[in-house]
C-alpha cells in the first residue's frame, strides 16, 4: 500500500505488527477479545478495551476512521496491523476483521504491556506533530449572574 490512510497516525514498524499479531491470537486462546468495528466501537465507548489493533487495509477507510479519536478520547492504547485477512485469521475468525479489541488479555498481558510500551515510545516521536494540544489549560470565565424577572403571576398578585 504506498499512500497511507487517512486514520492511520503514526507508522508500526513491521517487526511489531507480527507481535500484535501474536498477541491477539493469545489473547484470542486464552483471554477475551471483540471482533469488528461495532463490537470494538463499543468496548472502547464503554471502558472495557485494554488495547485496540486497527488493520491499515480496509477499504473504505471511513468505516475506522473515528476509531483512534475514540481510543485517544477514552485513553485506551491502540496499534496497526497492515492486513484485516490476518487480523480475522489471529483472531480465530475465519472472515477479515477491521479491528480487534482486548478486554482481557489472559496470558498475552506481559506481550500486550511489550507492544504498548513500543508504541507509546513510537507516538511519542509523533505527537506533537500529530494531535492538537489540549484545551484543558483554556481558563474559563465564570459566569455573571443575570438578575431574575419575575413571573407575571406575581407581578398581579400585588397589584
Amino acid at each position: 500500500m504506498s499512500k497511507t490512510p487517512i486514520y492511520v497516525r503514526f507508522n508500526v514498524p513491521p517487526e511489531l505488527m507480527e507481535r500484535t499479531y501474536e498477541c491477539i491470537k493469545l489473547a484470542a486462546e486464552t483471554g477475551k477479545i471483540k471482533k469488528g468495528v461495532n463490537e470494538s466501537t463499543k468496548a472502547v465507548e464503554r471502558g472495557l478495551a485494554k488495547f485496540l489493533v486497527i488493520a491499515q487495509d480496509v477499504d473504505p477507510q471511513e468505516i475506522v476512521a473515528h476509531l483512534p479519536l475514540l481510543a485517544e478520547e477514552k485513553k485506551v492504547p491502540y496499534s496497526y496491523v497492515d492486513s484485516k485477512v490476518k487480523l480475522g485469521q489471529y483472531a480465530g475468525i475465519e472472515v477479515a476483521a477491521s479491528s480487534v479489541v482486548i478486554i482481557d488479555p489472559g496470558k498475552a498481558k506481559p506481550l500486550m504491556d511489550e507492544i504498548i510500551a513500543k508504541v507509546t515510545e513510537i507516538r511519542k516521536g509523533t505527537t506533537a506533530e500529530v494531535t492538537k494540544p489540549e484545551q484543558e489549560a483554556k481558563e474559563e470565565k465564570p459566569k455573571e449572574e443575570k438578575p431574575k424577572r419575575k413571573k407575571k403571576s406575581e407581578e398581579s398578585q400585588k397589584k
